[in-house]
């Protein structure tokens, strides 16, 4: 079960708790009955601390069936019902002692001695758990505040690594050593090499406006962005497509394959003799997958880090499930869910 970290609010309300008791229930029997008092502090002393660890106990065991925000009203019930349960027990036994300690004689118990001991265990017991559960839902408040201004930081922050990687002087100065080459050996190439690198840039122009783009788009901008990455490396570099024509209108965030063929690239020893073999392809779960043979550089190239961060800070702000990375010895995998039009809509009326 869930621990508390409450010492200061046990000891603060036992405090307050124990001065209420004795002031309006427990004065009287040593000014007015006579009772000793010791007994009767020491017995006021035992009660308050039952009811207490009854319901932390109570408030402990809910939570751990129905943790957090998303089911609250479930808790809830389900700690009422433990409380009144708590507060039955509780009750009876309160009269049971005060009639061993003498301080009612077994003839003066009624009915409505039960009913009066155990109503007023079930209030001090409820008016303890709503102090917990006001505090418990601030703090998860706070909490998800706080992680809702992260997320839009990481999303800001994304966004200007995303304008960074799009006008990347190190990608366009290699386009155009790649361009000034084909100029002289292939014209008909040059051509093309052109059109695709003015695909690419429309595409990332358009992109900054978007939160979620058709995997059909995204396959055709990858398909304009490999072929630049191919003119460079030739046949040291392969990709290979396989998704499923019912899926092409799923959605991702914009630049999620760029991103990740980027890396593998970047990350990735490329050459003829040693080939970097990429494959984009689809599961029956509605996943799309980006795969790629692991042959790590020797020198190790300088990264933020910041490519696969950003992808996941999407998906989080769009409240779906996040990537997965799976890495072995000799592979690397990313699984990206795709976004139907109906989760997409979910999501949206949920932020």
């Amino acid at each position: 079960m869930e621990k508390l970290n409450d010492s200061r609010l046990w000891a603060w309300g036992m405090l307050i708790q124990n001065i209420i008791f004795f002031l309006f229930f427990y004065l009287q029997r040593i000014l007015v009955d006579q009772q000793p008092a010791m007994l009767v502090i020491g017995w006021q002393l035992l009660f308050t601390w039952v009811m207490w660890m009854a319901t932390r106990l109570a408030i402990r065991f809910s939570r751990s069936l129905y943790p957090g925000l998303k089911r609250i009203r479930a808790r809830l019930l389900c700690l009422g019902a433990a409380l009144v349960l708590s507060a039955i027990v509780i009750g009876s036994w309160h009269v049971w002692v005060e009639i061993w300690i003498k301080f009612w004689q077994p003839e003066e118990i009624t009915l409505f001695s039960y009913l009066y001991s155990i109503g007023m265990t079930l209030f001090f017991c409820q008016l303890i758990a709503g102090i917990y559960e006001a505090l418990y839902y601030l703090e998860h408040w706070k909490k998800s505040v706080s992680e809702r201004e992260a997320l839009e930081k990481k999303n800001l922050q994304s966004q200007l690594e995303s304008l960074k990687n799009q006008v990347s002087p190190h990608f366009l100065f290699n386009s155009l050593n790649s361009l000034s080459g084909l100029v002289e050996e292939d014209p008909k190439r040059a051509v093309r090499f052109i059109e695709e690198l003015s695909t690419i840039y429309r595409y990332l122009l358009q992109s900054n406006e978007k939160q979620l783009t058709s995997l059909r788009k995204e396959l055709e901008f990858i398909e304009a962005y490999f072929y630049l990455l191919q003119t460079r490396f030739e046949e040291g570099l392969s990709l290979e497509t396989d998704t499923a024509p019912g899926l092409n209108d799923y959605l991702l965030p914009p630049l999620t394959l760029q991103i990740l063929i980027e890396n593998a690239v970047k990350h990735n020893m490329i050459s003829e003799a040693m080939p970097l073999h990429i494959r984009i392809y689809t599961d029956e779960a509605g996943n799309l997958i980006v795969s790629n043979n692991l042959q790590k550089r020797k020198h190790s190239v300088p990264s933020n880090k910041m490519g696969l961060v950003n992808i996941s800070a999407k998906y989080q702000l769009l409240n779906q499930p996040d990537i997965i990375i799976n890495k072995t010895s000799t592979h690397f995998q990313v699984i990206v869910p795709l976004i139907s039009h109906k989760q997409d809509e979910l999501s949206y009326s949920r932020r």
